[in-house]
């Protein structure tokens, strides 16, 4: 990356993940003049270099894993962060539709650099971003003393602020169910949910009986991955705070008919919710997310 992409820009933040990577830069421009072996100049583009880099290390990984084949899982793609137009930052997608969705009070560059950083979470590779060796966060946090961050630029550019606030982001997964109006009150939830937190990405629906009281309607359960700076107690108490908002009746027996039902199912990878283990459903649901 510093040999072939140094001459043009300055990287903001990277993260080399499995089957892909991520790429923040400041380009400075777009072409490069260089000198041959047989002494000659000649122009070089940015897009050229990025081309070596990608054919050259990929060579590189086949020889020393054995295989052939493409190793990242698509084209290359780039996207300006800076550029007053509409273009997507972090998002999620789900059956109700697709939300974009900035972190409260941030830039989309600002945005884009914590997306960046916090990729490996988010695929459920390691519980917090720091843990994860091939990204630019260890730099950010002091951890490691890299030389590829232009720091410089980041102070300038006002970023400095993620510094904190990438070690302090928790990924969790709540399980969801209703069995009154489920799909308009799930699309509802999701709504005043994504208001409070950042909503990555919600389950597919799965029906199922009612347990306990069998004189009632299915229900529709899924779950959704959330990330929050909120600590445990306090997410658990948003929860309890949006079903009482939706019209919860906690006065009908354990097992009746709810409008929405959410719990905590999984924070930071690890399962705090014991119906975890009695319910396939939940089990199928947090599977999905963990695998996505």
């Amino acid at each position: 990356m510093r040999e072939y992409l140094g001459p043009y820009v300055s990287f903001i933040s990277w993260c080399l993940m499995p089957n892909h990577f991520h790429w923040v830069v400041f380009v400075h421009r777009n072409s490069h003049t260089i000198t041959t072996s047989d002494r000659m100049t000649r122009e070089r583009s940015l897009n050229y270099s990025i081309g070596i880099l990608l054919r050259s290390y990929t060579r590189a990984i086949q020889q020393q894993e054995d295989f052939t084949g493409s190793l990242f899982q698509q084209h290359t793609k780039a996207k300006p962060l800076i550029d007053e137009i509409k273009i997507d930052p972090s998002y999620w997608n789900t059956e109700f539709g697709t939300e974009l969705n900035f972190w409260e009070g941030r830039s989309y560059l600002a945005t884009c650099v914590e997306y960046v950083h916090q990729n490996p979470v988010f695929d459920g590779l390691v519980k917090k971003a720091e843990d994860w060796e091939y990204s630019s966060i260890s730099d950010y946090l002091g951890i490691r003393k890299g030389k590829l961050i232009d720091f410089e630029l980041i102070r300038r550019e006002g970023l400095i602020d993620t510094l904190t606030w990438s070690a302090s982001i928790n990924i969790v997964i709540i399980g969801i169910g209703s069995n009154i109006n489920a799909d308009e009150n799930i699309a509802k939830m999701l709504e005043i949910l994504n208001e409070e937190v950042t909503v990555l990405e919600v389950s597919s629906k799965i029906k199922t009986k009612p347990i306990g009281i069998e004189d009632q309607a299915d229900f529709t359960n899924g779950a959704v991955k959330v990330c929050t700076r909120l600590t445990e107690p306090e997410l658990k108490k948003l929860l309890k705070q949006i079903e009482d908002r939706m019209g919860r009746d906690r006065t009908g027996p354990k097992f009746g008919p709810r409008c929405i039902d959410l719990d905590i199912a999984v924070w930071n990878g690890e399962v705090v919710d014991e119906d975890y283990y009695t319910r396939d459903f939940l089990r199928k649901s947090v599977a999905e997310l963990l695998q996505s």
